[in-house]
């Protein structure tokens, strides 16, 4: 009996190391694909927070836009010279008061011309004659305010500094910048 029972003994553990092989070269290729899947979750995980972050930054830069744009329609105003010549005459004389009168003597307005940055670019140059510091103050705020229609930028200004009685004649240059 105990060569019987050394037989099943024999058996029984040949029976489970062909179940183990057989187990192990079945089960192998479905091993490998799991941890092929892992391997790849742990991957687009980690591709998808860099596009998470890249995405954040891409929304702050888009509502930094949209903000900015606000601004951007005074780079794509047409330029008509009549148009420009009455918007500086209406304010002139809408703002002019008893005390505070203001004449324009003259306005020049030049041709545009391209600019290194691919937009256009046309020169004004108007000369006024002002009352007082203050007036002329007011006027230059009102060119150069965000408010303003046209995106009047300020080349050079000179003008006769301190207590002076009478008014005096001002040459204001200004420069807009559209598309």
């Amino acid at each position: 009996m105990q060569v019987q029972n050394k037989n099943n003994k024999f058996v029984s553990y040949l029976i489970i190391l062909v179940t183990l092989f057989i187990l192990v070269l079945v089960t192998k290729d479905q091993v490998v694909n799991l941890q092929e899947n892992l391997d790849l979750k742990e991957t687009y995980a980690n591709e998808l927070s860099s596009k998470k972050v890249k995405l954040g930054e891409l929304n702050t830069l888009k509502s930094e836009i949209i903000n900015s744009q606000d601004n951007m329609w005074k780079y794509s105003v047409e330029i008509n010279e009549d148009e420009i010549i009455d918007y500086l005459y209406s304010y002139i004389e809408r703002t002019n008061g008893l005390d505070w009168v203001a004449f324009i003597r003259a306005i020049s307005i030049w041709e545009a011309s391209e600019t290194e940055i691919w937009f256009k670019e046309t020169s004004v140059n108007l000369s006024i004659k002002i009352p007082n510091e203050k007036r002329l103050k007011e006027i230059l705020d009102f060119l150069t305010s965000s408010k303003s229609k046209y995106n009047f930028f300020l080349e050079s200004f000179t003008f006769p500094y301190g207590k002076t009685d009478n008014s005096f004649n001002v040459s204001i240059p200004l420069k807009i910048i559209y598309n």
